[in-house]
């Protein structure tokens, strides 16, 4: 190490002299540069260059400087003429475990695969420092991609040499068409045509951000297993990477990274430092990612392995396996939410199975659901899941099994919303918006018995805004008429005609529109059907009016209960429990008439039809029909 002009340069040879050819030749000119001019030194340096020598020129034999014996991440920073030299990070680390966001970046590597005119162009933009990747496709204009948008490097088309310039300074590209560079986390995919010759590449920069991980950190100290989700380039790679270096540095855990693609620990047999002590394993072959997933398990006892890109079923089965052995499992997989890993056949493994089962009638009254539902098959690989929304934000799932049974079922699952604040260096917490009511839930099971419990998980149970609680007093019509009914499976015209016999015409009318609308009218077999109805009312705050079937006599009563004219007492099965369906009941009967009472309506009804109707004339009953009738006139 030479301190020179204030500027520390950190000089790694790594015991072998292909790596000191690595080192910039603008980094020695710098040092003969300013060897000369250097003001006086402290007397362990001077001590240091009387015993090591001088570096004067790059004919001299290479210094022979011993490396640290932990390298911490360094950081390539560019200078006003375009030198790149080496920027020590110093950032401490608390006890708690806090960090600062560290970026390994590794760029002077990356822009040695750029052609020598495109690499000046990049050099002299302003957001180098946060490129995102370089696109270069044959007889197109190279493009790089910065957070602010897509950026033309030259007007010049790519030519093939531009890409035979780039496949030299990387490896071998592996089945999955891709590479990387040695001793970085930059990952080189190729593009080939139908003779398989190489006819684009998209050039990703690999960083290694220390702090990424503090947004999950309490899940990663709490030794359950993640699922990470989300889409590519939200920097799933980026947060697991940082996952094992924090359990294998700070929680001393033993860990293996299945690296197929080398995106984790970088290009080459020795890991990027970026992963701490974690251990690395490459994949010969992308096919066979299962078989080295289990080969760790067996043969090095790991503690938690740590996974990129989950994608096919023999993956899936393999992280079941792994998970129901006991090892703390931190994975990857593509898609935006649980739900659609839920959707994805091969990755439905992940989240314990779906599985179509026929429940009994009795069951499916219970439940207030059809007799065929989906149910999850088996216990999830993972506890919990993160859903990345993008770098600094994410949606956690404390509970995967919870979470996928709410989907399932059709409700609306619990999850809590997270963001990385990056100038403060934490991570706020904040739950979801619309599940306030869960709480009020929590306090409704208090003092109930074993049974009232056990009837409401099996419940569907949604729950209506304080300002909009349905009670026996409490009617929804407004001062203001008409009062708006969206109907949804419901003739528009069956209400309308309902409402203008009662002459109601102008207290009442329809809207296709549920924002306008003041109440929700639909049959209960649409209800069972379609339950995302209720979300959208409660969303709405709108109260659902449920009938039976479409007769006269359940659309008089709808219209009575919509504007209040009638009480809700008589249809609510709880008086101390809030229901998002008013069920209106049918005209039946407390109990079926006996075969005495059958003859005398019988009777009464020949006498009107035969005598009363076509004559006139009044008709005096027997004595025992007219005693059943005075007996039974609740009917």
């Amino acid at each position: 190490m030479r301190a020179l002009n204030s500027h520390f340069v950190l000089i790694d040879l790594h015991s072998s002299w292909h790596s000191a050819q690595q080192i910039p030749n603008s980094t020695f000119a710098y040092l003969q540069k300013c060897g000369g001019a250097a003001p006086s030194l402290s007397a362990s340096i001077r001590r240091t260059r009387g015993r090591r020598g001088r570096i004067s020129s790059s004919r001299a034999p290479a210094p022979e400087v011993r490396s640290p014996e932990i390298r911490r991440p360094r950081e390539w920073s560019t200078k006003g003429n375009g030198f790149l030299s080496v920027a020590s990070n110093t950032a401490s680390t608390s006890s708690s475990g806090g960090r600062g966001d560290e970026v390994v970046s590794d760029m002077d590597l990356f822009l040695e695969i750029v052609p020598l005119r495109m690499r000046h162009e990049l050099l002299r933009h302003e957001e180098i420092g946060e490129l995102i990747e370089v696109v270069m496709d044959l007889g197109r204009n190279p493009l790089a991609r910065f957070p602010s948008g897509d950026w033309v490097i030259s007007e010049e088309p790519v030519k093939p040499d531009d890409l035979r310039h780039a496949i030299s300074q990387v490896g071998e590209f592996s089945d999955d068409n891709r590479s990387g560079i040695d001793h970085s986390l930059h990952r080189i995919s190729a593009i080939r045509n139908r003779k398989m010759q190489i006819i684009g590449l998209t050039c990703r920069v690999g960083r290694a951000v220390s702090g990424s991980a503090e947004i999950i950190r309490d899940l990663v100290e709490g030794g359950g297993s993640i699922l990470v989700i989300g889409p590519p380039g939200v920097g799933k790679t980026t947060l697991i990477r940082e996952i094992a270096r924090i359990l294998a540095d700070d929680q001393k855990k033993r860990v293996v990274i299945v690296d197929t693609s080398n995106e984790i620990g970088g290009d080459g047999d020795v890991p990027h430092s970026g992963i701490g002590r974690a251990r690395r394993m490459q994949v010969p072959n992308v096919h066979l990612q299962h078989n080295v997933m289990i080969e760790a398990v067996e043969n090095h006892m790991p503690q938690t392995i740590i996974i990129d890109e989950i994608g096919t079923e023999l993956e899936a089965l393999a992280a079941s396996t792994i998970a129901q052995r006991g090892v703390q499992l931190v994975a990857t997989a593509h898609g935006i939410t649980i739900e659609s890993i839920i959707k994805n056949p091969s990755l439905q493994t992940l989240v314990g199975g779906i599985e179509s089962v026929t429940l009994g009638d009795e069951e499916a009254r219970k439940r207030k659901v059809q007799k065929t539902i989906l149910e999850r098959k088996g216990p999830p690989s993972f506890t919990c899941a993160v859903e990345m929304i993008s770098k600094t934000e994410c949606r956690v799932h404390h509970r995967l099994d919870a979470t996928v049974d709410a989907i399932l079922a059709g409700k609306s699952p619990l999850f809590e919303v997270r963001h990385l604040d990056a100038e403060a260096n934490n991570a706020s917490k904040s739950t979801q918006p619309t599940e306030e009511d869960h709480a009020v839930e929590a306090k409704a099971t208090i003092g109930k018995t074993e049974e009232d419990k056990v009837e409401s998980d099996n419940e569907e149970e949604y729950y209506y805004p304080k300002s909009k609680k349905v009670n026996s007093s409490v009617s929804v019509s407004k001062k203001s008429y008409p009062l708006y009914v969206y109907t949804y499976k419901i003739q528009e015209a069956d209400l309308l005609q309902v409402a203008a016999v009662m002459g109601l015409e102008e207290k009442i009318d329809t809207t296709d529109d549920i924002g306008s609308a003041d109440a929700i009218l639909a049959s209960s077999y649409e209800m069972k059907q379609n339950p995302w109805i209720r979300g959208v009312a409660k969303f709405h705050q709108l109260p659902v009016f449920v009938i039976k079937s479409t007769t006269m006599a359940q659309m008089v009563k709808a219209v009575r209960m919509i504007l209040g004219m009638d009480s809700f007492s008589s249809v609510q099965k709880q008086s101390n429990r809030t229901s998002s369906d008013i069920e209106i009941e049918d005209d039946e009967p407390i109990r079926k008439p006996s075969l005495e009472e059958i003859d005398a309506l019988e009777e009464v009804r020949l006498a009107i039809e035969y005598i009363v109707i076509p004559g006139g004339e009044p008709v005096e009953l027997l004595r025992g029909a007219l005693r059943l009738l005075l007996d039974n006139s609740s009917w």
